[in-house]
């Protein structure tokens, strides 16, 4: 039947042929014209051939589809009317790209690059997003005329490690700490030494850390002399709040001064400290360069709670002997003429590149001694890690100070945490430098989780006198002195006996290895010569 319809509508030629097709016709076309009779119990429908049992679904199909029908129509309305009021609406701003950077200046979105080839251009490209002048972090310099973004970022280096560093008031209530922790222990014990160590003594210390503080000489275990320590600064109400850990590899007694709410960490006879912070601070002194970086990736690590080495983290002398070795190896230190050309910004990058995708912490371990290499981990036979790393990512870094293979990486458990955290900076910044960000930008914020973070929005406001440890207790004479209930004599008297304590030849407050912020920590300068000390 079909092939008959198609022989029907195919085009005539003309008459003649017309004719002589009708005259003659071909048996499939005869066929095809001769009428057919309707098959049994069948009937001729308009959408097909139906029996008639089934045209009752037939019309449910109908009333289905105009049902759909009208659905999509309207459906089509509600898009049209949608279109139509957003094409009325006023035309919104651009989405804002991965990581751009919020612009220092208010008012109107403007660059001082130049318009032609860069991403801030006027003529399509991408615009940098205005942002007013609260949201600038506390320590951020507009520099416009910087149009290198890898120099922007080394002055902002520099102005966040000037902005984390101590001030003169704080370096003296950490001192008046320290001395306030040497005349009690002198009281105890009186041979004995009292050694600052750490971060405070090398310069390095966060605002909100504590100071490390070493006693040597005594005779007791160091549980039972933390007990009496603790007993004599609560009896006396110094102290606001303590922490006894005995179980530790190294005992630490925590303390928090009521006076400032200064922390400190007080150990008993380990003079490892005073020598980790002395190489640590010779360190320094040769690459000048390491305390600006440092600074940063303290306070890096301190937002991610990757701070701590009890917690799988990077302990603060794990990350120096890090940066060092990355210091050691890095070719500017082979190449005076490349040396005079890198600056913090391209060390910044570095660093995150060589420790979040160069380097191969499954076979090769780190030692910073002899001007720093690294080693294979398999041809010592060492395989390294902590168990409750896994398979994951192992540092191996063998400490440069005492005897023997010591492995201060072992304990780095999260390892694998930090290079992913180490990594996904290193896009950050690449993209800050690709796209050249507009100097009203800061670069480090960026790499931050929270610019606003306790210790930078209350940088200047740390330090706060703490309640009383026990109710009932009486106070600090420093405190009392602060509150005006002390009379000036007796505040005279309390200072002078304090300074002297200080001073004493056997339990002098010093600093390991003398010289940096803290490091002439000492109690005092003492009386002057043929005058009598006088002692509380």
């Amino acid at each position: 039947l079909s092939q008959g319809r198609c022989l029907e509508q195919r085009p005539r030629m003309g008459d003649d042929h017309a004719d002589q097709e009708d005259a003659f016709p071909s048996p499939m076309v005869a066929a095809a014209r001769a009428p057919v009779a309707d098959p049994p119990g069948l009937m001729i429908s308009g959408s097909g051939w139906l029996r008639p049992e089934d045209a009752f679904f037939a019309f449910e199909d109908e009333e289905a589809n105009a049902e759909q029908a009208q659905r999509n129509a309207g459906m089509r309305d509600m898009l049209r009317q949608r279109r139509q009021g957003l094409e009325a609406q006023p035309e919104a701003a651009a989405p804002e790209e991965f990581m751009s950077v919020k612009a220092a200046s208010g008012g109107t979105s403007s660059s001082s690059r130049p318009a032609m080839g860069g991403p801030w251009n006027a003529d399509g490209g991408l615009a940098p997003p205005v942002a007013s002048s609260e949201e600038r972090p506390p320590w951020f310099v507009h520099r416009p005329h910087l149009e290198n973004t890898v120099l922007r970022l080394h002055e902002e280096l520099l102005d966040f490690a000037e902005f984390m560093g101590h001030t003169k008031d704080e370096l003296q209530a950490r001192k008046r700490w320290v001395k306030t922790i040497a005349a009690t222990c002198r009281s105890l014990w009186p041979d004995c030494q009292v050694k600052v160590f750490g971060s405070f003594s090398t310069g390095l210390s966060l605002p909100n850390g504590d100071v490390d503080v070493a006693v040597l000489d005594v005779a007791e275990r160091p549980g039972q002399a933390m007990k009496m320590l603790a007993d004599r600064l609560l009896s006396n109400g110094e102290v606001s709040w303590l922490e006894i850990i005995e179980s530790a590899k190294v005992p630490v007694c925590k303390l928090r001064q009521q006076v400032s709410g200064l922390r400190a960490d007080v150990v008993f006879n380990q003079p490892d400290g005073i020598e980790t912070s002395k190489f640590i601070k010779d360190r320094c002194k040769e690459y000048p360069q390491m305390k600006p970086l440092l600074i940063f990736f303290k306070y890096f690590l301190l937002q991610r709670g990757m701070h701590e080495t009890y917690t799988g983290g990077m302990g603060s002398y794990l990350l120096c002997n890090v940066v060092l070795h990355f210091m050691q190896r890095h070719p500017s230190k082979k190449n005076p003429r490349h040396y005079a050309a890198t600056s913090l910004g391209h060390l910044l990058f570095d660093f995150l590149k060589y420790y979040g995708a160069d380097f191969q912490f499954d076979t090769k371990g780190i030692c910073v001694t002899d001007g720093g290499y690294t080693f294979n981990k398999a041809e010592r036979g060492w395989r390294g890690g902590n168990r409750r790393a896994g398979d994951g990512v192992r540092l191996c870094l063998e400490s440069p100070l005492g005897q023997g293979f010591n492995d201060l990486g072992g304990p780095c458990f999260r390892m694998g945490v930090l290079k992913n955290l180490f990594s996904h900076a290193l896009q950050c910044l690449s993209f800050l430098f690709v796209t050249r960000a507009g100097p009203d930008a800061s670069l480090l914020c960026p790499m931050l989780l929270d610019p606003k973070h306790p210790v930078i929005a209350g940088r200047h406001s740390l330090m706060a006198a703490q309640p009383v440890a026990l109710p009932g207790m009486q106070r600090s004479s420093s405190q009392l002195e602060a509150e005006g209930t002390l009379d000036s004599d007796d505040a005279g008297s309390e200072k002078e006996a304090g300074d002297d304590d200080g001073a004493s030849a056997a339990g002098g407050v010093s600093a390991s290895g003398g010289g940096g912020v803290g490091g002439d920590c000492k109690g005092g300068g003492g009386a002057p010569p043929g005058k009598k000390r006088r002692r509380r």
